[in-house]
């Protein structure tokens, strides 16, 4: 059950979250300060707002994986809102996938 406002179930990533992340990859690699090996959406949750966040769990390699915040406003335009994890090079992929605040400012 998805309360107003809040964040949908768990889903394994579709080709439209994985072109989501792909929009967003060069915002993404500097946030994280460097390029990773891979830039593989596995998971993500979604928020409807003003358009619709997603949380979308990245396997970025080495067994380890970030969280994206990407915001899709209702014109289509894409924005990276937000990295969780890349301060410590990633997570294993057990870690849990839910809402976080936007932390990047544009």
């Amino acid at each position: 059950m998805v309360l107003c406002g809040g964040t949908g179930d768990v889903q394994e990533a579709t080709p439209e979250v994985q072109a989501l992340v792909d929009q967003v990859k060069d915002d993404l690699v500097a946030s994280l300060g460097q390029a990773p090996a891979t830039l593989q959406a596995t998971h993500f949750k979604t928020q409807v707002v003003a358009g619709t966040n997603y949380f979308v769990r990245v396997h970025i390699g080495d067994d380890k994986h970030v969280h994206v915040r990407i915001y899709k406003h209702f014109s289509g335009s894409v924005d990276l809102h937000g990295v969780k994890h890349g301060d410590v090079g990633g997570v294993g992929a057990q870690e849990e996938l839910q809402y976080f605040d936007q932390n990047i400012r544009k």
